[in-house]
């Protein structure tokens, strides 16, 4: 597999799947490349893009940097500048979920040229900076106590069907520290999505599972981009809504054809 090195020195892993227009496709906290074939993405969408995936730093086959300013959304943005240089792109189509959203709305914010379109699966919701301090302040000591197993079982009983295991697998095989590091980093992020959403003039979707997204965050946020939309998906949270992509591709397929080219 290609490595490139990030600014910083870390290495990345990343690789090319298909033909077709660029399609740049970031996981988030938990997640490394693989995701996207074990959940059904990947076949469907190369047959119609050149998939960009990697392993983002602190994941899968990557480098595992640690410290707070390390796990900064700075970094993750110029690692996918990064990767996009290494092979030549100029502008890509993105797909992001989780914490992957972030990372495609700061690079939609600051390298306008760079995104066609962007994709993001997973809620939103404007949450304050002291709100965001006081979840990173409780749920350090619980990840350090427990590592992923709480967590995998607050995102369990937000689903009506269990989680599968091979998922809960993966997350357990997260990085806690690495995840720690990416949580801290994330009460000094310097950048507040909210207010860059009505600078993002990319075509933006959001697909959103119902019971990640309660009070209609993807909504509100697609409510200020110049061209935002977002689909709800029925009955489904966190987890469960990214592993239907039986649901979610036929609307990322016509997304894709209209904006992505």
């Amino acid at each position: 597999m290609p490595f490139v090195t990030s600014p910083d020195g870390v290495r990345l892993k990343y690789e090319l799947e298909g033909e077709g227009p660029p399609l740049l496709l970031h996981l988030g906290a938990g997640c490394d490349s693989g995701l996207w074939q074990a959940a059904g993405y990947l076949g469907p969408l190369s047959k119609s893009y050149r998939c960009i995936l990697f392993d983002h730093r602190g994941h899968g086959e990557s480098d595992h940097p640690r410290g707070v300013e390390a796990n900064h959304i700075d970094r993750y943005e110029a690692d996918v500048v990064a990767v996009l240089d290494q092979i030549g792109i100029d502008s890509t189509a993105f797909w992001g979920y989780s914490a992957g959203i972030s990372v495609g709305l700061k690079l939609a914010d600051d390298h306008p040229s760079r995104i066609r379109a962007l994709i993001g699966s997973g809620g939103m919701s404007e949450t304050l900076p002291e709100q965001y301090l006081e979840f990173v302040t409780r749920r350090v000591p619980e990840l350090r106590e427990h590592a992923w197993e709480k967590m995998i079982a607050r995102f369990d009983d937000q689903e009506p069907d269990p989680i599968p295991e091979w998922m809960k697998q993966r997350l357990r095989a997260t990085d806690t520290e690495q995840f720690i590091d990416f949580l801290q980093a994330g009460t000094n992020a310097g950048w507040d999505e909210w207010e860059a959403l009505p600078r993002v003039k990319a075509a933006t979707l959001f697909l959103a599972g119902e019971l990640e997204d309660p009070d209609e965050g993807t909504a509100a946020a697609a409510a200020r981009m110049p061209n935002g939309s977002r689909v709800r998906l029925a009955g489904l949270g966190h987890i469960n809504a990214f592993l239907r992509s039986d649901l979610a591709l036929p609307h990322a397929m016509e997304f894709l054809g209209r904006h992505a080219a």
